[in-house]
């Protein structure tokens, strides 16, 4: 079995996990939107899926015998995306307590932290089929692609913090939504930062 094709193999049993990653976050998206606390219990149902999902392909990845060095190393790698998978699954997760704050207390973002939200909300979702995608295909540019974008978000992050001090300043952003928008910030970095290290992990051979 070539290294390559060990890594595609167990894209099969990761492709639950991803999809289980971004229902938490249309779930996420869909509490922070609407104030749905129908949405919020999703997030808690979903991360319960995904955690039978991550355990079975751990499970089966750490199953593999009588395979090469190189093969090995393949199954290593998948083994670590697994771990990074199960960081972002706990980040989305932790998204729930800002969000159910704003619920509880109806609390209103201003236009353009509604609009930075919901472009993190996308962006991660779409780096979650990018995972798949680079798993399956073993694309070179694609990985390249998912790092440098990675970078970029977490990058985006700091600068909406900082824009959104000034519009603090400028009195545009209710003083109660600050700690809430910082903390969803603070978890859509840290995922961005899992999506760079899965983006390395798959980018090495050997």
């Amino acid at each position: 079995m070539a290294e390559a094709q060990v890594i595609k193999d167990q894209a099969e049993l990761i492709g639950p996990v991803v999809d289980n990653l971004r229902r938490m976050m249309g779930a996420a998206r869909s509490a922070f939107n609407r104030h749905s606390r129908a949405s919020l219990e999703e997030i808690k149902s979903h991360q319960a899926a995904l955690a039978q999902d991550l355990d079975k392909a751990t499970k089966q990845a750490t199953s593999t015998a009588r395979v090469s060095e190189a093969e090995k190393s393949a199954v290593l790698r998948v083994q670590s995306v697994l771990n990074h998978l199960q960081l972002i699954g706990d980040n989305i997760g932790g998204l729930s307590d800002p969000i159910q704050k704003k619920i509880k207390d109806s609390i209103l973002f201003s236009d353009k932290a509604v609009f930075q939200t919901n472009y993190l909300f996308d962006f991660h979702t779409g780096m979650f089929r990018s995972i798949l995608d680079i798993l399956t295909t073993d694309n070179a540019f694609l990985k390249k692609y998912m790092a440098q974008e990675a970078h970029n978000l977490i990058q985006a992050c700091s600068n909406f913090a900082t824009e959104h001090e000034d519009r603090m300043i400028e009195g545009l952003c209710l003083p109660q939504a600050a700690p809430i928008f910082l903390t969803i910030l603070d978890r859509m970095r840290a995922i961005g930062q899992h999506e760079v290290d899965i983006a390395s992990i798959l980018a090495k051979k050997g």
